[in-house]
């Protein structure tokens, strides 16, 4: 009877830990994103009128603040499979790079960053 022996499990490499750590965070950090809210008894201050207004000596308005409160959108050069794919490449090649950049600015501007179409 052939003695059965036990493999050993498989380490991942370098590259493999960082993209499964990557993916986790990119999930977790956009659930966060869709399910957080501002939490908390403080409230921010809100700016009157007259802060947003520049007035010269005679007390003419000379310059007023835009109350412009636009939504940032992001959208990344690459899709994701694109990212993932990039992330795999040798540290020489520009498309690492770029997905390296994708993945940074994901992790800056959580829940405001979208993947090319």
């Amino acid at each position: 009877m052939p003695v059965m022996q036990e493999k050993e499990p498989r380490i991942p490499t370098t590259e493999e830990q960082a993209l499964q750590e990557v993916d986790g965070y990119i999930e977790r950090v956009e659930k966060q994103a869709e399910t957080k809210k501002p939490a908390g008894p403080l409230q921010p201050a809100k700016p009157s009128d007259d802060d947003l207004q520049v007035s010269d000596d005679a007390g003419n308005v000379v310059m007023q603040a835009a109350q412009q409160k636009k939504e940032i959108k992001i959208i990344l050069p690459l899709g994701e499979e694109e990212v993932r794919n990039g992330l795999h490449h040798k540290i020489f090649d520009a498309v690492r790079w770029l997905a390296e950049w994708c993945v940074m600015i994901i992790k800056k501007y959580p829940g405001k960053v979208f993947y090319k179409q």
